[in-house]
């Protein structure tokens, strides 16, 4: 059995690692040691989680909490620790200095994971006394770098850096040689969306334990992504034959399970059980004659049912609360858009067409009050697109997505089969990008006491890095201004981001988390920015005129705009503008 002193001296230097192929190989190298029920323990512990995302099991100990545990566990004044976490900015950093040159009891991987475990599952009258007392046991068990991840952990601050994809290059490499068969490891984890899960069955049996990997309810799977064109005469070009232009609903990505007992769940994009959240929508496939076995997906959206209109993406992120929920429903009425079915009956659809898919989700899908199908449109003429496109935007959509009829459901992939297409000819918008906050610029005059600006980043998954695109400081009202600092307070960092590329200076930093989508008015080559560098040669890619839309809580930070997809942006509008020289 491995101990969890040897788990965190290899966090330690995964921490320390900028290079994704050095990171690969260190971590790699580890589970490479693991039985299976260890490798399912450290694929969570490498995230600092104690389940998937959707299974919903947080330690639940806030910042205050904590600190008196620690301040208990090492017979010290809470004054002293609230001092020491003042000049650090870390607990976990504060634990491992209060703790000394304490060796701890070379406690195995699995008892640290098990108490953890035992913590996020107390709850009730007294609950945080009992969480208080199981995590002063843990701590007196470990060496201070035991503590500083454990501390981490408990607080949701524990982010080393490594990517989901890095992660399945790692169990690739550590379970079946190399990193190669990754991809069979990634269309695993595409459908079952449980890193732990994966790493259990990869120890346990290699590559063959991922051939039977099939939908399961109540296990949200990675939903498919689209690509985006500047004009719809691009389409053909990416997608010839007959295509399904659908609606694009400015709403939340949501997909519905119900399972063998009739039980309704709703998940995210980020994976999170959002089911308290919409119980009018869940009640609806509850009560409906839905087949048991059976996931949906499809776009929640506020909705002006006299007015037969959609109502903007702010309005219905009044919904995002945990309490009064009930009381929002009349404030905020919101629909469900169905536009997909990935299992029917416990029949495995991904593999299936989008035309069979969607003749099958309108033979059980019966509109209702809170769930209607998704518009959509049959064609191959792009002039009838056009005309598709401009009805959906009077409708009060944001424009189309065009499927091909013939294309399979590719979980947890971005690809040609969808395409999305939200430009406005009227108004000529320009593209929007959700892009991570990875830097600050203090403010100055009537923006004294708050962020000027705001560094974003976008992500590259081939790199596991993020790469400056811009300085965004327009678009804020002056209350989110003032709120900035406070927002941002818990990704705080001293200095730059190790997995960060970029030549601007910044007043703070931060780790990269918070999500925002940005609009602007062209991308461009700049000495400073580095989105892209490598593609270019001569500079990144930089976008000018800015401008703040909103904060995009729905998206994690791996799902932001990617740097191929700008760069690709880019080039199209550069080819598009190109002289054309004749004979």
């Amino acid at each position: 059995m491995r101990t969890f002193r040897e788990l965190t001296a290899t966090f330690q230097k995964l921490e320390r690692t900028a290079s994704n192929s050095a990171l690969v190989a260190a971590l790699a190298a580890f589970l490479a040691k693991l039985n299976p029920d260890e490798a399912k323990a450290v694929a969570y512990l490498v995230r600092g989680e104690v389940a998937a995302p959707f299974a919903a099991r947080e330690i639940g100990m806030a910042e205050r909490l904590v600190m008196r545990t620690v301040a208990d566990a090492y017979a010290v004044s809470q004054n002293r620790v609230e001092k020491l976490l003042a000049a650090s900015g870390d607990l976990g950093t504060v634990a491992e200095n209060l703790a000394g040159g304490r060796r701890g009891r070379g406690i195995s991987i699995l008892a640290v994971f098990g108490q953890l475990q035992k913590i996020a599952g107390i709850s009730g009258a007294g609950s945080q006394q009992q969480k208080r007392v199981k995590l002063g046991q843990l701590l007196a068990a470990l060496s201070g770098l035991e503590a500083k991840y454990v501390v981490r952990a408990v607080l949701g601050t524990h982010r080393i850096g490594v990517a989901d994809m890095t992660f399945l290059r790692a169990l690739a490499k550590a379970y079946t040689g190399t990193v190669e068969n990754k991809d069979a490891a990634e269309a695993a984890y595409n459908v079952l969306s449980d890193l732990g899960e994966i790493s259990r069955r990869m120890a346990r049996s290699g590559l063959a334990a991922l051939a039977r990997v099939a939908p399961v309810p109540g296990t949200p799977i990675r939903m498919m992504l689209a690509s985006r064109v500047q004009e719809l005469d691009e389409v053909p070009r990416h997608m010839p034959g007959e295509m399904f232009v659908e609606y694009k609903y400015d709403g939340e990505r949501v997909q519905i399970h119900r399972d063998g007992k009739g039980n309704v769940a709703a998940f995210s994009r980020r994976l999170e059980p959002i089911t308290a959240q919409y119980p009018e929508i869940v009640a609806a496939f509850a009560k409906r004659g839905i087949p048991n076995n059976t996931i949906l997906e499809g776009e929640v959206v506020a909705f002006d049912a006299k007015a037969d209109h959609l109502l903007p993406f702010q309005t219905l992120m009044r919904r995002r609360r945990k309490h009064d929920v009930a009381s929002f429903i009349k404030k905020v009425p919101a629909v469900l858009f169905v536009f997909d079915l990935l299992l029917a009956g416990n029949r495995n659809l991904l593999a299936r067409p989008l035309s069979e898919r969607r003749r099958l989700l309108q033979r059980i899908v019966k509109p209702s009050r809170f769930v209607r199908l998704s518009k959509y449109y049959v064609t191959s003429d792009m002039a009838a697109v056009g005309g598709y496109f401009r009805e959906a935007l009077a409708y009060g959509a944001e424009g189309v997505v065009i499927k091909a009829a013939d294309g399979p459901y590719q979980a947890g992939k971005r690809g040609w089969l969808w395409i999305k297409f939200k430009r406005e000819y009227e108004k000529q918008l320009a593209d929007t990008f959700d892009v991570v906050v990875v830097g600050a610029v203090r403010g100055r005059g009537s923006r004294a006491g708050t962020y000027g600006s705001l560094l974003v980043a976008a992500f590259d998954p081939a790199t596991n890095k993020y790469y400056s695109l811009t300085k965004v400081g327009a678009g804020f009202s002056d209350k989110l201004l003032r709120s900035l600092p406070k927002t941002l307070k818990p990704y705080a960092i001293a200095q730059k981001h190790r997995l960060v590329e970029t030549r601007m200076r910044a007043d703070a930093w931060f780790e990269p988390v918070k999500v925002i989508e940005i609009s602007g008015a062209e991308l461009t080559v700049s000495p400073v920015h580095t989105v892209a560098e490598n593609l270019l040669k001569q500079g990144g890619l930089a976008l000018r005129f800015p401008r703040f839309i909103r904060f995009r809580d729905d998206k994690a930070a791996e799902q932001a705009t990617t740097v191929r997809e700008i760069y690709d942006i880019y080039r199209d509008a550069m080819r598009k503008h190109a002289p054309r020289h004749g004979r």
